[in-house]
Formats: C-alpha cells, sequence, structure tokens
C-alpha cells in the first residue's frame, strides 16, 4: 500500500510539474504576443504622422 500511494503521488506531482511548465510558457506567449501588438501600433502611429506631415 506504501509503495502504490507514493507512486501515485510522485505521478501527480510530476503531472503537476508539467501543468506548472505549460502554464509558463502560455504567460510568455501571451506577454510576446502584447508587445508584438504595441510595437505593430507604434509603427503604424509613427507611420501616420510621418505621411501626414509630407
Amino acid at each position: 500500500m506504501g509503495k502504490r500511494k507514493r507512486r501515485i503521488e510522485e505521478k501527480e506531482e510530476e503531472l503537476l510539474s508539467e501543468q506548472l511548465k505549460k502554464t509558463k510558457i502560455e504567460i510568455y506567449e501571451c506577454w510576446t504576443h502584447i508587445v508584438i501588438s504595441i510595437v505593430t501600433m507604434l509603427i503604424a502611429v509613427v507611420t501616420a504622422i510621418l505621411t501626414w506631415f509630407k
């Protein structure tokens, strides 16, 4: 009984660590998309201003 419970706990711990890794990757992806969106908007604004002054 003790070995089986220990194996179950190890498996749960392994699954939790995998889920944590996936969550961290998703957070980094989210931040990357936010930064790319901000840069794209800034480029659009700069382009609009430069076109307006021409």
